[in-house]
């Protein structure tokens, strides 16, 4: 379980309230009255409730890099010089894997739901989101996707490959209800983690081939 910080609770509260209704529908009173604190908290620590969106933004980009720092790390020992091909591969579809479990699990629905707001319509608060948590993803994968295609593709090339491969993993978290509803599962457990990174890793497996391959 993720530590937040020293409102930790208000800051939890606000997470959720954001993702559920967005910023513009949630009053300060509602966040305060929820977590249980007095509203002139919100104006004294935060200087008011567009203050407390960004510190919501940067509590969740902490979060990510904590969760996603050991996937980092496998990219980084993978990108050492004497790394090749097959350690790149074996590199990117770990993180994949890693990145499933990480998405999957239902403790992380508020912090999704913050995100796809921001995704949908991007306030200052993407730029903390996406440099916080999102960018380090994203250029590791670079260098990886780089290192299997032979430094072959072009930058624009490399950065499509990479949201589209990490972007498989976030649509199983998106599109949960559509998940849940084709598939008739009624909870998410062990067994469905694992039969949805079975998948992505197949899939992945699919387009590291091909790259791969001479053009």
């Amino acid at each position: 379980m993720m530590t937040f910080s020293k409102y930790s609770r208000l800051v939890a509260v606000a997470i959720d309230l954001f993702g559920r209704d967005g910023m513009d529908a949630v009053g300060t009173r509602v966040i305060a009255e929820a977590a249980g604190a007095q509203m002139s908290t919100i104006t004294y620590h935060f200087g008011g409730k567009e203050g407390l969106y960004l510190a919501c933004a940067r509590q969740i980009a902490a979060e990510m890099r904590e969760r996603i720092a050991p996937l980092l790390e496998l990219a980084r020992t993978a990108c050492t010089e004497s790394g090749g091909a097959a350690e790149a591969r074996a590199a990117i579809l770990a993180i994949l894997g890693g990145f499933v479990g990480i998405m999957m699990n239902d403790d992380i629905a508020p912090t999704v739901r913050f995100i796809v707001r921001e995704q949908m319509n991007p306030t200052p608060a993407f730029a903390i989101l996406f440099e916080g948590g999102m960018q380090p993803v994203v250029e590791h994968m670079d260098q990886l996707l780089q290192r299997i295609a032979r430094n072959r593709l072009t930058h624009d090339q490399v950065r499509i490959h990479a949201v589209a491969l990490v972007g498989q993993v976030l649509a199983f978290r998106f599109a949960r209800a559509t998940l849940m509803r084709a598939t008739g599962w009624e909870t998410v457990g062990l067994p469905e983690i694992d039969a949805v990174r079975a998948i992505v890793v197949a899939h992945a497996n699919a387009i590291l081939s091909d790259l791969e391959k001479d053009t």
